[in-house]
């Protein structure tokens, strides 16, 4: 039987995507690592209990339990207000990310980079 959890992570990497005066832009997050086999629906979610920042949970469906890994590459966007660092967790460690920012100019550009990581 199988169970939804935190999954190990490697790297993680942010982008913020500014979208213009007068609007939020947002968090553009790439985690990759080794999960344990048999693990599927690997995902990024928002922690809505983190206070005073982002937290990004690396989050899946593990089971039934086996031997090795297999690695991951997973991405996800989240929207919201500039920040210069958030904080990326999963079931190894809690990592402190620094956010690199993009301009607006830029971000189309930076979608069609981004469609391609995944």
């Amino acid at each position: 039987m199988g169970f939804y959890g935190p999954e190990p992570f490697d790297t993680a990497q942010v982008t913020y995507v500014w979208t213009g005066l007068g609007s939020p832009g947002f968090f553009s997050v790439t985690v990759e690592g080794h999960a344990p086999n048999f693990t599927s629906g690997i995902q990024l979610v928002r922690d809505p209990e983190w206070v005073g920042g982002l937290a990004i949970r690396v989050m899946g469906w593990t089971g039934p339990l086996g031997k090795g890994t297999k690695p991951y590459k997973v991405h996800g966007t989240f929207p919201g207000a500039f920040l210069k660092e958030i904080v990326v967790i999963g079931s190894n460690k809690h990592e402190v990310v620094k956010v690199k920012e993009i301009p607006f100019t830029t971000d189309e550009a930076f979608a069609k980079n981004a469609d391609a990581l995944v």
